[in-house]
């Protein structure tokens, strides 16, 4: 394994005079940040500090909290391995029950005493062998690795519709919904047709006069199938944990093997889930018209899927509307088509997704010799294991390129990335080693070979995906199964890292 030394220019703005040192700085404290502090505290490891910008747990359960917001992966599959939670009252849960299962682990595991809310990060800056942590308040923090827990998607996605400063009404993306807004009775236009507007839409249809939806492209929409969880079953989990683990690892392979095979372009079960999407819009849809204009054009998983129960059976209600004519420009009255209709509302929700992989843009970090982040993934993001980027070394991220999937939960690939990461922390404590950076050699072959298998998938498809980049590299998706994710990482490769040890 290749050996390097590590150095860099120390700056005083930065060197941690106030004594604010640990061995490990976690960023945020959502699913990622909350495995990784538990993790490491099994692991023995007290000397740590998580940095957390709210003032609770949680993440994106925290922040997104606008009606009708639920998991589409089944409950039991969306919570941690070392915390089943047998009392989920509904087979899909809502963001709110998902917050309180974060706010209970923290608890349970005793991490609340490791975490610094109303502590914004702004700067993470790799000088003199050190992660330097800056943030917002004035704290300078230093530390030997950095796990970031911020995801992949983080910042709202604005469209820079023109004349958006002249609507006369509230306008706010579903990530920052306004529970001060009351929609009874009033107009309101939906920006978007993905998994937000999916669970919106059924949120507040019953309490606006007229509700129009603006569509870009229809979404692939399949049944939950979701219910109630009866009380004869939570009991029965609660008194025999081996079973609700069973009825979980059941739920994984399931959807696992499914999954991956269906998400492969021209295999029996991606023509097979094409058809199951096809006849539920048929039986969803009384309208042929409104049916023909919601059919997607492209193949099932190409963009993300739609798990939804009555998000299709919203349009054939009277005062629901479907456009699917560009919108040209938002004025004081309204929305504007590309025919030159003005449809008047009173209030617009911008259900438009994310940035992905936006760390860079709300956090400036920079590795070695001032190396930013944003400047590494200018041409292409990429990384080794999903985790690591040349150039930063013992720079961990959770939920890193390519680590996301379309078919399973995001906490199975969280877990594993959590133990790859607590795995080289054990070697290097065992091996004497001060840094770790990934080979940039084998940065590209990993990335080489993901992109090769990612080929014959349908979400190499050319759809424009917020899963792609204007050449269609996918930067965001696991080409294989959630079980191949955790083989992959189940042990560390020394030969694919540069190492340093402190003199």
């Amino acid at each position: 394994m290749p050996e390097a030394a590590i150095s860099g220019s120390e700056f005083d703005e930065t060197n941690s005079a106030d004594g604010q040192s640990f061995r490990v700085v976690v960023l945020g404290a959502g699913m990622s940040g909350i495995c990784a502090g538990v993790n490491l505290l099994r692991e023995g490891t007290r000397d740590f500090v998580i940095l957390e910008k709210a003032n609770s747990v949680g993440g994106t359960w925290r922040e997104n909290r606008y009606p009708g917001v639920a998991c589409d992966v089944p409950s039991h599959l969306y919570s941690f391995s070392f915390e089943l939670n047998p009392h989920w009252s509904h087979s899909y849960s809502s963001g709110g029950e998902i917050w309180d299962y974060c706010e209970r682990t923290v608890d349970k595991y005793g991490l609340r005493g490791f975490i610094r809310f109303g502590t914004e990060v702004t700067d993470v800056r790799f000088r003199g062998g050190k992660w330097h942590v800056i943030t917002k308040d004035g704290q300078k923090i230093t530390s030997d690795v950095v796990i970031s827990g911020l995801g992949g998607l983080h910042l709202p996605k604005y469209i820079p519709f023109e004349g958006r400063d002249h609507f006369a009404g509230p306008i706010f993306h579903t990530a920052e919904w306004r529970d001060d807004v009351d929609l009874n009775g009033k107009r309101v236009a939906i920006i978007g047709t993905g998994a937000s507007a999916a669970q919106t839409l059924p949120g507040i249809v019953d309490k606006v006069a007229d509700v129009t939806v603006f569509q870009r492209s229809a979404a692939w929409v399949f049944p939950r199938l979701a219910q109630d969880i009866s009380e004869a079953t939570r009991r029965r989990f609660n008194r025999f944990p081996l079973l609700m683990r069973a009825y979980r690892t059941f739920l994984w392979l399931m959807m696992d093997a499914v999954g991956t095979r269906s998400l492969k372009r021209g295999t029996w079960l991606s023509k097979r889930l094409k058809k199951a999407g096809l006849q539920h819009l048929e039986t969803s849809v009384t309208d042929p018209v409104i049916r023909e204009r919601l059919t997607p054009d492209y193949e099932p998983g190409c963009k993300r899927r739609v798990i939804a129960d009555d998000y299709l059976t919203c349009f054939n209600r009277d005062h629901v509307h479907l456009v699917t004519d560009p919108i040209r420009e938002i004025e004081t009255a309204g929305i504007r088509d590309a025919t030159g209709k003005l449809h008047e509302v009173d209030v617009i929700v911008e259900a438009t997704g994310f940035r992905p992989f936006d760390i860079s843009d709300y956090v400036n970090v920079e590795g070695l010799n001032g190396l930013k982040l944003k400047d590494a993934w200018g041409e292409r993001v990429d990384s080794l294991r999903t985790m690591m980027v040349s150039g930063f070394p013992n720079f961990f991220m959770l939920l890193g390129p390519n680590s996301a999937t379309g078919h399973t939960s995001a906490l199975i690939m969280i877990e594993s990335e959590t133990k790859y990461v607590m795995k080289c922390l054990r070697w290097m404590e065992r091996e004497g080693i001060s840094h770790i950076d990934p080979d940039p050699q084998a940065v590209r072959a990993y990335n080489a070979r993901l992109q090769k298998d990612i080929k014959p998938m349908v979400f190499s498809g050319g759809c424009n995906a917020w899963y792609t980049d204007g050449n269609d590299f996918n930067f965001t998706l696991w080409p294989y199964s959630a079980l191949r994710f955790v083989i992959e990482q189940w042990r560390i490769h020394p030969e694919e890292f540069q190492t340093s040890r402190e003199a």
